[in-house]
């Protein structure tokens, strides 16, 4: 697993685009969001209007963040890291990701409003504080408020740090619910994300990424001031969730194989998923609706490959024991779309077949329009039927019609 995850990026279609540019955009947020902040807070609040700006690296980076941590899930061991393109989408995951974090942290920020509002109330409220500091003396001591304000900061302290260490467990596995299916409410499912947190792949997923982090931090934080550390930080970052995915991965495999169901894969080395619960229609919600699609996808990609026509399918988007797994985005679980390979967006390659698009994409609208593709290779074989090639033998013009040319026609 740790190995997977530490060469996944040396796998990627432009490994070198990849650390530079999540190097650069790294350095940028850890400059921009604090200068935002301060100008914030103490400069003038007209700066908040540069929100746009000063935050928009910080969510690229985090929506790079979830898109590893949906390939690790999606492919296992067998993948790498994917490519740093189409920042749109990026940022609409970063945006989610920062919500998760929010999220989690709410019960936290609400704990310390409400002893916040205590303090206040006890120093300058209409709780008179001498007389509470005469009766706690009258009934501890002379060291009696010093004892219990003592007291009280310990055990604010005390629950802060038991808090934030169950926010930076629970976390990634939110994360991971999120990004399998792209839906915001799986990230803030209990039970969803009790399921992936609660397990032995999971944890071990969890401690090495913990390592990677703190390894990798140690000699990231003294060679930042030369940028390399910058870089350095951000590939650590990349390791630590590509490990968060692929534990992820195996948990739901696991809790698959522990209640019996059997599912599309969801990576190249999985042969199950975790089914979710269902609402009162029969509707699938959580991961099991990336998963329904994706057994979509591969009902209509069968029917379509028993057509004179074919179907084109690219070994690479196919596990070895399942059906052909279904990208999908944060923009509510929908599939992603067709969009130009990495290696023409950093302008490593020129696309030459005319499409435009790829495969995943064109496999996603597959899945999106099963009934009408059946009902398409239908009417294909029967053209096909009715109207058979002539025979090159039959011609008499003199010209020899070769068989590669008749398969170009049929496919034209």
């Amino acid at each position: 697993m740790l190995t997977a995850a530490a060469t996944a990026l040396a796998q990627t279609d432009d490994t070198a685009g990849v650390v530079l540019v999540g190097g650069a955009v790294t350095l940028l947020a850890w400059v921009l969001t604090p200068l935002w902040l301060l100008g914030v807070l103490f400069v003038t609040p007209a700066v908040a209007v540069a929100a746009p700006v000063a935050l928009a690296p910080s969510l690229v980076a985090r929506g790079y963040f979830v898109r590893v941590t949906r390939s690790a899930i999606q492919s296992g061991d067998a993948g790498g890291a994917p490519s740093l393109v189409a920042w749109g989408e990026l940022v609409r995951d970063g945006v989610k990701s920062a919500a998760l974090s929010a999220a989690l942290l709410a019960p936290l920020a609400g704990g310390f409003a409400v002893a916040s509002g205590v303090v206040a109330a006890l120093v300058a409220g209409p709780v008179d504080p001498g007389a509470t500091a005469a009766a706690v003396e009258s009934a501890l001591g002379p060291s009696g408020p010093t004892a219990v304000a003592v007291a009280a900061a310990g055990v604010g302290v005390a629950f802060a740090g038991a808090y934030l260490l169950a926010f930076a467990y629970v976390r990634p596995a939110a994360l991971a619910a999120f990004a399998a299916s792209g839906r915001l409410r799986d990230g803030l499912n209990p039970r969803t994300v009790a399921d992936v947190a609660a397990t032995g792949p999971y944890a071990t997923a969890w401690t090495l990424g913990v390592g990677a982090l703190a390894v990798g931090y140690a000699v990231a934080v003294p060679t930042a001031p030369l940028v390399v550390g910058v870089a350095l930080a951000f590939l650590v970052r990349v390791v630590a969730h590509g490990l968060y995915g692929r534990g992820a991965a195996r948990a739901m495999a696991e809790g698959s194989e522990d209640r019996g169901e059997t599912g599309p894969a969801v990576g190249a080395a999985r042969a199950d998923t975790r089914a979710a619960t269902t609402r009162p229609g029969g509707r699938a919600t959580g991961v099991a609706g990336a998963a329904r699609g994706a057994d979509a996808a591969h009902r209509a990609d069968a029917s379509r490959g028993r057509t004179a026509r074919g179907a084109a399918t690219v070994e690479g988007d196919r596990a070895p024991d399942g059906p052909p797994v279904r990208l999908v985005s944060g923009d509510g679980g929908r599939p992603m779309r067709s969009e130009p390979p990495a290696a023409v967006q950093v302008g490593r390659a020129v696309p030459v077949d005319g499409g435009g698009g790829d495969v995943e994409g064109d496999a996603s609208d597959v899945g999106d329009a099963a009934d009408t593709a059946r009902a398409d290779d239908v009417n294909d074989t029967d053209d096909a039927t009715a109207d058979p090639k002539p025979d090159a033998a039959a011609r008499d013009d003199g010209f020899e019609w070769g068989p590669t040319l008749d398969e170009a026609e049929d496919k034209g």
